[in-house]
């Protein structure tokens, strides 16, 4: 019963980091862990942005 509970809250607990992120993904705002930020990109934009810096 102990280790079902436990591993049901691990379970939420990343799902509520996972909202998190994909929220602050969807508003394009930087995710704040820490006194530090982060943004989070898919694999469209960060290819956009190595061909944006190729052809400079």
């Amino acid at each position: 019963m102990n280790n079902e509970a436990f591993c049901t809250g691990v379970h939420v607990g990343i799902s509520l980091c996972q909202q998190k992120v994909i929220a602050a993904h969807k508003r394009k705002e930087p995710l704040k862990i820490g006194d530090k930020l982060y943004y989070v990109q898919d694999g469209r934009e960060r290819l956009a942005e190595m061909i944006e810096k190729v052809c400079r």
